[in-house]
């Protein structure tokens, strides 16, 4: 029988596709290990939607191909052979594949059952990352992790935990065992200039909603309490096929039992839009979790970002659904040092923090990335300055977390003992 070993450093979107290429490999008679020196087949999947994470994964390609055995084969999936062509040429001359080709696949090994007949089952043999997020960062996240499980356990109530874990950097979703993954779309329609993810994925593409409710039926029937329909853009699926979010998820809602769903990932103009016609699902918490990213808060910003520039919607849906959607985990997104940013720009990236309507930020730092629109802006920030600005975010977002941890905290035991 013959060997593969899989890894990856890519998106959520990205190790869905990963456990699928597991589950592939498997059904087509290879097992599946874990050391890569004993494999005849080595199969990365990479990221490079920003600098670090492409190095990450030059570093990867590097570090498998010394610990190969001779006469192994190793192939490179992911985003940064549609990224970054030209770097990857220089470390990498074999077998590589976008997300549009992983038929590439199936001549490679002969496959009896096709890559495209395959779906993630929830079936998983390993976690396949080499960069896990870590779980905790400090003692005093440690005490509020030891505090959510001591109240979990003593109330015997979930909600303590799940508190935690999703407003603690690393917790949430990234190795809950109790979350089913279903895939609804890749690409976006979306023309953001920074975007090297467009360069990979392409436009929006929906899958057939008959398949992606087999899939989620099959989530419900297995008893997972979680389900997230994921994607690159899960806000506009159906644009292409003539149906939307909201037919989706009017589907998948009869059907769900006691499932609630999460949605990653979906624009703020997705979810204004459609509010209207999903918001009974966010006031129940059947929907009970997404992240949409506003990415900067300034209106000169999102527009050299090709974005639409009016966030003051999104700001006022945000707090609504603080005020009236209790169950619902809010997270987003920001990009720091986007060229031509200035300290004004900044500071209204921060103030639209500072209103404290998501239960998680996460701070990125703008890096270049080839063949897209923002590199040829001008007006690249120093990264000094982006460092400094970064480190401001974070210690503003590291406030406000621990302020409504425990307002949440709070008000969970209100909820619990006035029930």
């Amino acid at each position: 029988m013959k060997k593969v070993y899989i890894e990856t450093n890519g998106c959520s979107v990205v190790r869905h596709d990963t456990q699928r290429y597991s589950k592939y490999f498997r059904v087509n008679g290879w097992k599946e290990i874990y050391l890569p020196e004993e494999a005849d087949l080595v199969l990365l999947t990479t990221c490079a939607v920003v600098k670090d994470t492409e190095d990450s994964s030059v570093l990867a390609i590097k570090n498998l191909r010394k610990n190969m055995k001779k006469g192994a084969q190793l192939i490179v999936g992911g985003c940064l052979s549609k990224i970054n062509p030209e770097r990857l040429s220089k470390e990498f001359n074999g077998i590589c594949f976008g997300k549009d080709e992983e038929e590439k696949l199936d001549d490679l090994i002969d496959a009896k059952i096709k890559i495209m007949d395959i779906f993630w089952d929830g079936n998983i043999i390993r976690e396949h990352s080499l960069g896990v997020p870590e779980l905790v960062y400090s003692n005093e996240h440690i005490k509020e992790c030891k505090l959510a499980e001591g109240l979990a356990d003593k109330f015997k109530n979930s909600n303590y935990l799940e508190i935690y874990n999703y407003m603690t950097k690393g917790r949430y979703m990234w190795q809950e065992k109790d979350l089913f993954e279903v895939k609804v779309s890749d690409g976006c329609n979306y023309r953001c200039s920074y975007c090297a993810t467009k360069n990979a994925k392409g436009d929006l593409k929906s899958r057939n909603i008959n398949k992606i409710i087999a899939e989620f039926k099959l989530g419900v029937e297995k008893g997972y309490p979680k389900i997230v329909l994921t994607g690159d853009e899960v806000g506009e699926y159906g644009k292409d096929i003539g149906l939307s979010l909201v037919d989706l998820i009017e589907r998948l809602v009869p059907i769900s039992g006691n499932s609630r769903i999460a949605l990653r990932y979906i624009t703020p103009e997705s979810i204004i839009k459609q509010y209207e016609k999903l918001k009974g699902y966010f006031h129940s918490g059947k929907i009970y979790y997404f992240c949409s990213s506003f990415q900067s808060g300034s209106s000169k910003i999102l527009k050299l970002m090709n974005r639409p520039q009016n966030i003051n919607d999104f700001v006022s849906l945000m707090n609504k659904m603080t005020n009236d959607c209790s169950y619902v985990f809010k997270h987003t997104q920001i990009i720091i040092g986007f060229p031509q940013e200035t300290e004004k720009d900044f500071n209204q990236t921060l103030e639209v923090i500072n209103n404290n309507c998501f239960e998680y930020v996460t701070a990125l730092k703008y890096s270049v990335r080839p063949h897209t629109k923002a590199v040829d802006i001008p007006g690249h920030i120093s990264q000094k300055i982006i460092d400094e600005r970064y480190e401001k975010a974070i210690k503003l977002i590291s406030k406000l977390r621990k302020e409504k941890l425990k307002n949440k905290i709070y008000d969970e035991l209100l909820r619990q003992f006035s029930a």
